[in-house]
């Protein structure tokens, strides 16, 4: 039987319909057969390339405080904690697509599984021809980073006779609370900790570009900019301000305009260049109860701290001084 690639998929419009359709074109069929599982609808012309499609509308999002990714900036002067750089956390979307075509590939025979991301540049067979050769002797293959987290979420290569069956299994309630307790809250860590109990072969992350294989050639968290408001240790609310450059194919921006109102009557306006940072107060925290934060004309969020515990928000979202 052939090994299966099982690629995850969010396809909501043209452009990335294209990088999916580029990447199943890529594929070749006489050695694998191809899954995708997707949150969003894909076109025929894929559907009709592919040998199956999994569709499943509930593409979960969480947007609570205690669940959105934890985030760090660190410089000489002082490092900031926050949770505000991504406005939803979607690890548990893309597990909930890799367990369901994990569970069906099982069900269908399957025994060698190539897990990958749709937003892949593929120009060559040779790194997942190897990874089913290695799969004979482990129970999966993953890509490692030098950074944090400390390897790439997908590709990721799986013996399904012989991984744990928690890779089958899509709890939610496990993984709600296991994403409240967890520090960085990503779908990385999860897998790491899985992967800590397999007999795993890793691999630098390096191997995949070497071998023709380029990932996340679409970003998809917008532009990558922080804009965040931190409590320092004086209860003031800062909002701070990094224009950082070349992030995963993200287009830089020579300046930002950055415009924040509080308690709508109290008006504060700065330029944001590329590759700089910068730190303004509004006030004392307990004084604010509304902020409205404009970025080059478009409003990016509105904080309503009636609404919002702020004692949770301070603790999620703070700025200390080094030295």
């Amino acid at each position: 039987m052939k090994d299966l690639f099982l690629i995850s998929a969010y396809t909501p419009d043209n452009t990335r319909k294209d990088i999916l359709r580029n990447l199943v074109k890529s594929v070749d069929k006489d050695i694998f057969d191809i899954m995708v599982v997707s949150h969003s609808s894909i076109p025929t012309d894929i559907i009709e390339s592919v040998d199956y499609f999994i569709y499943d509308a509930k593409n979960i999002l969480l947007t609570d405080i205690i669940h959105k990714y934890t985030m760090y900036y660190s410089s000489n002067k002082f490092d900031i904690i926050s949770t505000e750089n991504r406005t939803f956390n979607h690890s548990l979307a893309v597990l909930k697509l890799i367990t369901l075509g994990l569970s069906t590939a099982k069900n269908e025979g399957y025994t060698k599984v190539h897990c990958i991301e749709y937003d892949v540049e593929y120009t060559s067979n040779m790194e997942f021809i190897e990874n089913s050769k290695l799969l004979d002797d482990y129970n999966l293959v993953y890509y490692k980073t030098n950074h944090t987290p400390a390897m790439i979420a997908f590709p990721v290569s799986f013996h399904l006779d012989k991984i744990s069956k928690d890779w089958f299994i899509f709890d939610l309630d496990y993984l709600i609370e296991w994403i409240t307790n967890s520090d960085f809250k990503t779908i990385e860590d999860y897998e790491l900790e899985l992967i800590s109990k397999e007999k795993a072969y890793k691999k630098p992350y390096t191997d995949l570009s070497k071998n023709g294989i380029i990932i996340n050639i679409y970003f998809s968290g917008d532009e990558d900019i922080w804009v965040t408001p931190v409590i320092n240790e004086n209860n003031q609310l800062l909002l701070f301000g990094w224009n950082k450059p070349d992030n995963l194919g993200a287009k830089d921006i020579a300046l930002y305009n950055i415009k924040a109102i509080v308690n709508n009557t109290d008006y504060h306006n700065w330029d944001l260049p590329l590759n700089n940072w910068n730190l303004n107060s509004l006030g004392n925290y307990d004084d604010i109860n509304n902020l409205t934060i404009i970025r080059n004309g478009k409003k990016i969020i509105n904080y309503d701290f009636n609404k919002i515990n702020k004692d949770n928000y301070k603790m999620s979202n703070y700025l200390t001084l080094n030295g």
